[in-house]
């Protein structure tokens, strides 16, 4: 089947030493062909996960397959898999073929097979007659193309790229950015890619693993990512958030800053402290009577597609605000919103945690109708 799981990892724990654990029991698929995004701030366990499927250290709890086989303990160059690294670890004495050659080389192939190999992956790469050009005469977008090549060349099930765009700069790594995800519609080939950058994780997935502390916190589409975080962390990691503390009177119906809204969620406890989330982007400027709050504006900043302003309320909760209107500093303006605008979270609730109350909500609601 074309999207069958191709890497599964089942409760993998990794610690060093007496150290605490880098990972803590985590559990995912891989389907087959899609592009991931491992993301989260530094220090989280993306890059031990990308380490861990690669081969290059082994779990200390739990186990990972490929292809439903367990390959704890099956050597690095044993595995379908290949990495693109941060700093593409290129070998500067050899010039772009024999780069790309390298591993078909170790492999011992006929000469013909390895010339026609190489030209095959420089032109899905857009390197065609780079083939004698020399590793320090490359900018950096063209080194990573070389780096891509190399990883293709051998005909992996997965290709790892740990944060090989970090190195570049803004508008060259935006080109990247769109390159490497039609070079992977093209491939077929799955991709795991790891970055700390939300906008780029937005932008290039198919499905993103928000890690923190060593645990995925929450997966799913970028669509779903943004717009029904599962928690704090992850509302306030991805994109910007208006968060404040609210209470769940009943379905459908919220109280944050001392008024009652509409809203769309459900499946909370009466009374139910919780907490809500606004974009910036969905709060409208408007008059102080059409607002649903009242705020003053503290400072305007524009941003070339539109203006980040920071307004507070009467309680003294900070409102951020992108809109394509001026606000004069100092003015009180009105904010208007959508239910749909307004997204409740539970108190630190686990994706496990949502998953299940969802399940017995719809559960109950069937047997209710």
């Amino acid at each position: 089947m074309a999207n069958q799981s191709i890497i599964q990892f089942k409760n993998v724990t990794k610690q060093y030493d007496s150290d605490p654990p880098v990972l803590k029991s985590v559990n995912f698929a891989i389907e087959r062909g899609k592009f991931y995004t491992l993301l989260g701030p530094s220090g989280c366990g993306k890059t031990t996960i990308l380490r861990l499927i690669a081969g290059f250290t082994q779990p200390s709890e739990g186990d990972i397959f490929f292809n439903g086989e367990k390959i704890n303990h099956v050597p690095a160059n044993k595995r379908q898999v290949n990495t693109v690294f941060q700093d593409y670890a290129l070998f500067p004495h050899l010039n772009v073929f024999e780069n790309v050659a390298f591993g078909l080389r170790i492999k011992k192939l006929k000469k013909e097979t390895i010339e026609a190999k190489v030209k095959e992956a420089l032109s899905f790469v857009n390197l065609d007659g780079y083939e004698t050009r020399e590793i320090r005469e490359m900018s950096g977008g063209q080194r990573q193309r070389v780096a891509i090549a190399r990883a293709i060349v051998n005909e992996p099930e997965v290709i790892l790229l740990d944060e090989p765009l970090s190195a570049l700069d803004l508008k060259l790594r935006t080109e990247m950015q769109y390159e490497l995800r039609e070079l992977q519609r093209r491939l077929g080939i799955t991709f795991i890619f790891v970055t700390h950058d939300q906008e780029e994780a937005l932008a290039m997935s198919d499905e993103i693993f928000v890690l923190n502390e060593g645990k995925i916190q929450q997966s799913g589409s970028p669509t779903d990512i943004y717009d029904e975080p599962i928690n704090r962390f992850v509302a306030d990691f991805i994109g910007e958030s208006n968060i404040v503390s609210g209470k769940m009177i009943h379905d459908y119906l919220v109280e944050i800053v001392g008024r009652q809204f509409d809203c769309v969620d459900k499946g909370f406890n009466p009374n139910e402290l919780v907490e809500v989330v606004i974009r910036p982007e969905d709060l409208e400027i408007t008059s102080v009577e059409r607002g649903k709050l009242i705020v003053r504006v503290d400072s305007q900043l524009f941003r070339g597609v539109h203006y980040e302003i920071s307004c507070y309320d009467q309680n003294g909760n900070e409102w951020l605000v992108h809109s394509t209107k001026k606000a004069a500093v100092g003015d009180e303006i009105g904010l208007y919103f959508e239910p749909e605008a307004i997204h409740v979270m539970r108190f630190g609730e686990t994706e496990e945690e949502f998953d299940k109350r969802l399940e017995a909500y719809t559960a109950g609601d069937g047997h209710g109708e």
